[in-house]
């Protein structure tokens, strides 16, 4: 009897340490398990990562050309704007040519030129006189 009861014993010995080790062992299992799960996530977390980059990237040309867009598009409006005034203004007779303004500043500053040379002759002249 005496070795039933030793036999009894070291079962019972057995049990509660396997069951200890049980739950060390679920530990440690879960833990080796995340451990070769590190390198999977590593590279996800990267491939995410170029994923939003490049997305970024398609964003940032996105905007880029809209804004490019619609710089053209209020030039062309101005520049439209622009001819619609001057018509505008040319048809009410207001508006004149640059060349009709040009030939008008020559003509006057030749007048003055002229001017200037008669009143010059006309004081030297009486400069002369006794």
């Amino acid at each position: 009897m005496a070795a039933r009861k030793k036999a009894a014993r070291k079962a019972a010995k057995k049990k509660t340490t396997s069951r200890a080790r049980g739950g060390a062992g679920a530990i440690d299992d879960a833990l080796s398990s995340l451990e070769k799960e590190i390198p999977r996530l590593i590279r996800q977390l990267r491939k995410n990562l170029r994923d939003l980059e490049k997305q970024a990237e398609r964003a940032r040309k996105d905007g880029e050309k809209r804004w490019r867009d619609a710089e053209k598009q209020f030039r062309s409006d101005a520049d439209e704007l622009r001819k619609k005034i001057e018509d505008l203004v040319g048809m009410s007779g207001r508006g004149k040519s640059k060349k009709k303004t040009a030939r008008k500043k020559a003509a006057r500053k030749s007048t003055r030129k002229a001017a200037k040379r008669s009143t010059r002759k006309s004081a030297a002249k009486r400069a002369t006189r006794p």
